[in-house]
């Protein structure tokens, strides 16, 4: 409130953001307790008030000539060796608890290369490439188990929408990476889900000899409706591929993001 006297001549919404400080914390079981410190998380004034709390820190770091990236309360500092980015840790530490009364998570701050940690779901390597942290792209495997799940009591429209909705959200945060190996290398493997998917929604040998039929398959190929294969393995199978090829996916709205920014002419 201090700092707000400095930045916010209106005294009414010094006394509504001073009011939101101080209002009691509602726990699970209707129950109030007071509040102290800090500010409620998930409310949209807490980054804004987070960002001023900790112009100071920005300010210390410009002065001290560190190169650093801050996001809220999340903070990489960079430099050029594990002797000066240890010193450097150790100080800032010391400056942020003295200076601003705030404890340091130190079970989630460390000192490291940087390839090595993430901040955002990024990581950035030893020769300043921007990649996708592995947390990210664990993460991002998850999703697509899910999403892919012919259990859904989905229609391949929903399934399409649900689909895009995510994958396009996840790429347009993502696309910043230019080191994208760990994500083009998914491409094959979000494929054989999708394929998966399919061939257990077609449930039945004449269901799926009828769905390859109509995708162009012939002849021999469409035993393939026979088979005694797992869903995952018969992914792989070339009569499925040529059933639901990349081209016939990203036909129907399949896509894979990531491959439609890198062809050529794409927007990237």
């Amino acid at each position: 409130m201090h700092q707000l006297r400095g930045r916010i001549e209106d005294k009414r919404l010094r006394a509504l953001i001073g009011a939101y400080l101080r209002a009691p914390m509602q726990e699970a079981d209707g129950k109030k307790v007071k509040r102290w410190k800090g500010t409620p998380q998930g409310g949209p004034l807490s980054p804004v008030l987070a960002n001023i709390y900790l112009d100071p820190l920005d300010k210390e770091l410009e002065k001290r000539g560190v190169s650093f990236v801050r996001y809220a309360d999340d903070i990489a500092i960079y430099a050029s060796s594990q002797r000066s980015a240890e010193r450097i840790y150790e100080r800032i530490v010391e400056w942020i608890e003295k200076n601003l009364k705030l404890e340091v998570n130190r079970e989630k701050s460390g000192v490291g290369p940087s390839g090595g940690s993430s901040l955002l779901g990024f990581r950035i390597d030893e020769e300043g490439r921007i990649g996708v942290s592995p947390k990210s792209i664990k993460k991002l495997k998850e999703r697509v188990r899910q999403m892919w799940d012919a259990k859904q009591s989905l229609t391949s429209e929903q399934l399409r929408d649900q689909w895009q909705q995510y994958i396009r959200g996840w790429w347009n945060y993502f696309q910043l990476a230019d080191w994208r190996r760990e994500v083009t290398r998914l491409s094959g493997w979000v494929r054989r889900h999708m394929r998966k998917c399919f061939w257990n929604r077609w449930k039945t040998p004449q269901g799926r000899i009828n769905a390859m039929r109509r995708l162009g398959v012939k002849g021999r190929a469409l035993g393939l409706g026979y088979t005694g294969r797992g869903a995952w393995a018969t992914a792989r199978s070339p009569a499925l591929q040529q059933a639901l090829k990349n081209k016939v996916l990203n036909h129907y709205g399949f896509i894979v993001p990531w491959e439609v920014a890198a062809e050529p002419g794409a927007a990237r």
